[in-house]
């Protein structure tokens, strides 16, 4: 089949090597300059495993908080008014949030993360892709966290089949040497077999490969419209039509525009978040791994020579400077607050990013048919678009080509929103 692919981010490119696998020519269309220009620019770089994510499945939030207080940067921030776009969904999302269930999507999201894991190592053993992985994760503790609350997380970790060790604030600055002599824990959460690394990066070697396997990319190509034919989908862009058998969209905070054209409702929101990269300074007195604050929500990443640390979530906003300098000086200090000496305090933020992570209100991704012929879904994937990217793309494949899936279907069906 000759399948387009609308989106070049770290989605898109993944959907277009499990269709090329199949057999089936692929072009991506992209309305910026160059691939991976929105969501997939600047990520936390949490892979693995979805369960511990600060911003994943709405329905792990309660678990996550651990029964402390947390400062208004930690929440999601919500702008508008009572009967605004924006709070009738966050309505939603704190409504799922509250029911505290999530054994139905838990097997399906476990299954979808662990074909992920193996179809990266799949493309990476065709391809050998640089991408600044890095193992191990540490939840350090500075406050004592609810007992239930604890319990519940360490519950859920274990049927997740995830390893971890209970530790002291002895055995965390063991692992993390760097870790700010002045701040006392009451504990940790180590994650020893966690993923990190550089989805950008990844993506972009994974385009380069592809495109030496025939794939086409036609960059500054902003679809307006999509047209489902007797046979095939057309594309309308500025530049003319094309047809395809089918295409798939991955295009985040577009896929909602391009899907009420033709009278289909995807019920999702662009929650903004913010990411600073910088130099390390002294490697010895750096994170080795990963680091997870959920006092603050935030992710704190090895990028290479570099470190990153995400955090926040803004629904309704529009993005200013005043509200980037402030985003900027909440992740800085609490990177300073952890690890002091890994960076130069009067150094310069090498990167500060503000994206939008498209979100329905049960966090999970949507991915499958749309319900126009020819079209289908691999979009909102919320806080898990790096880590998720690869068992996506697989299982979209398969439902393209009419095989039979690894995961639940219905978990991730839109059709879960009628």
């Amino acid at each position: 089949m000759k399948i387009a692919v609308v989106g070049a981010g770290i989605a898109g490119i993944a959907t277009a090597f499990e269709l090329m696998e199949a057999g089936n020519e692929v072009c991506i269309y992209e309305q910026h300059r160059t691939a991976g220009e929105e969501a997939s620019f600047a990520p936390s770089g949490l892979m693995w495993p979805c369960v511990i994510n600060p911003w994943g499945a709405t329905a792990f939030q309660h678990v996550l908080r651990l029964g402390l207080h947390r400062p208004v940067f930690a929440e999601l921030d919500v702008h508008g008014n009572l009967l605004s776009a924006s709070r009738r969904w966050a309505r939603k999302y704190q409504s799922i949030a509250k029911k505290h269930i999530d054994i139905e999507s838990i097997d399906a999201l476990q299954a979808l993360e662990l074909l992920s894991m193996q179809r990266l190592q799949h493309a990476q053993e065709l391809f050998d892709i640089e991408a600044q992985f890095n193992a191990g994760l540490l939840l350090p503790l500075r406050k004592e966290p609810n007992a239930a609350a604890l319990y519940e997380l360490t519950r859920r970790l274990s049927a997740a089949h995830v390893d971890y060790k209970q530790c002291t604030e002895a055995e965390a600055r063991a692992l993390e040497p760097g870790l700010a002599t002045e701040i006392r824990m009451t504990g940790a959460l180590h994650l020893p077999q966690a993923w990190a690394g550089n989805g950008r990066l990844f993506s972009q070697g994974l385009l380069q490969a592809l495109q030496g396997h025939g794939l086409q990319l036609l960059t500054q190509h902003a679809i307006t419209r999509i047209q489902p034919q007797n046979q095939g989908v057309r594309l309308i862009t500025s530049a003319g039509e094309h047809d395809h058998d089918a295409v798939v969209l991955c295009t985040g905070e577009h896929t909602t525009q391009l899907l009420q054209a033709v009278g289909i409702r995807l019920p999702a929101a662009p929650i903004h978040g913010y990411s600073a990269s910088i130099q390390i300074a002294e490697q010895s007195l750096a994170p080795r791994g990963s680091i997870i604050d959920l006092e603050n929500s935030m992710v704190l990443t090895r990028q290479g020579t570099r470190l990153r640390i995400s955090g926040g979530a803004e629904l309704g906003w529009q993005g200013s400077p005043e509200r980037t300098e402030e985003a900027r000086h909440q992740l800085i200090s609490v990177l300073l607050e952890w690890f002091p000496g890994s960076i130069q305090r009067s150094q310069s933020v090498l990167q500060i990013w503000r994206g939008a992570r498209m979100t329905v209100p049960d966090g999970l991704p949507v991915m499958g048919a749309a319900g126009a012929p020819g079209v289908w879904i691999n979009a909102a994937h919320g806080g898990y678009g790096w880590g998720l990217s690869m068992g996506c793309a697989h299982h979209v494949r398969q439902l393209v080509m009419g095989q039979a899936t690894s995961v639940d279907a219905a978990t991730f069906a839109l059709g879960r929103f009628d």
